[in-house]
């Protein structure tokens, strides 16, 4: 199997065809897979990926693709040199496309780009009376943001009553084995930025719960405020990310703080 693009639904597929006995190389134009994630643990579950056998072609440019003899054929650029890869199947996870092309939205006066359709924070289209939401929009691309987007579009369309877009504390979480999650702000965001903040680790191998299960391989990662405790973002590779995760949106949702988080009271042992 061949994969064009590292990111969430790649990597995903990759390590699901590879414990299901394929062949599997992954073709990305970055240097690295999953580049909206924090740099640091997307080497780490690079690197366990790569340890169970998927091959990963990056910085790789894809110039051709085709098909002869029951083959696929991928050619690429890579380093100045060029290259082809060949294999039996070939799934494209480059991304999606909004689809806007049935909804005529010319005659509804509707305005939309090669994005999808444009939203405000209300989920408002320029249309006052007509509102959009979920992958429509290209905004997000998450079930639980569609969920999200359609509470927001239907409060404001229907109930009337005032509600915006939560776009500050967006979780997401990739399935691999081990779990990639992550909320808030990511750690080049903040240094583009010039926000100051500290970096509080902790590393799964010291999570005794973790240890017993033999989990032990993963890492938390929290960028909060150094004297408030403020959370501003927080990245974790293991077991149970997506669950953990959401701990860590509850609390900037509500403006808990990282000491507050600290003395709340958790059942031991638990990942939590």
């Amino acid at each position: 199997l061949i994969i064009i693009g590292a990111g969430p639904i790649g990597t995903e597929m990759a390590q699901a065809m590879q414990r299901l006995g394929s062949d599997v190389r992954v073709i990305d134009m970055a240097d690295r897979i999953m580049t909206n994630d924090n740099s640091e643990l997307a080497v780490m579950l690079q690197d366990r990926l790569e340890a169970e056998g998927i091959e990963y072609l990056l910085d790789a440019q894809v110039d051709t693709v085709t098909s002869e003899d029951g083959q696929i054929h991928v050619e690429i650029t890579q380093n100045g040199e060029s290259k082809t890869i060949t294999g039996s199947d070939l799934l494209l996870a480059t991304g999606r496309r909004a689809n806007v092309e049935g909804l005529n939205l010319e005659a509804a006066g509707v305005t939309y780009t090669k994005k999808g359709i444009d939203v405000d924070s209300k989920c408002q289209t320029n249309m006052s009376h007509i509102y959009a939401c979920g992958d429509v929009t290209g905004d997000y691309q998450f079930t639980h943001m569609s969920e999200h987007t359609a509470k927001v579009a239907t409060t404001n369309a229907l109930l009337k009553f005032p509600m915006n877009v939560d776009a500050d504390h967006v979780p997401w979480c990739t399935y691999t084995d081990p779990e990639l999650g992550h909320v808030g702000a990511t750690e080049q965001q903040l240094k583009e930025e010039g926000t100051s903040y500290e970096v509080y680790r902790f590393p799964f191998s010291k999570m005794d719960r973790a240890l017993t299960e033999s989990e032990g391989e993963g890492l938390i990662k929290v960028f909060a405020k150094k004297w408030n405790g403020k959370i501003l973002g927080a990245s974790v590779l293991g077991t149970n990310a997506g669950e953990m995760i959401s701990e860590y949106a509850v609390a900037m949702k509500n403006g808990v703080s990282l000491r507050n988080l600290a003395d709340t009271i958790h059942p031991y042992p638990t990942y939590g």
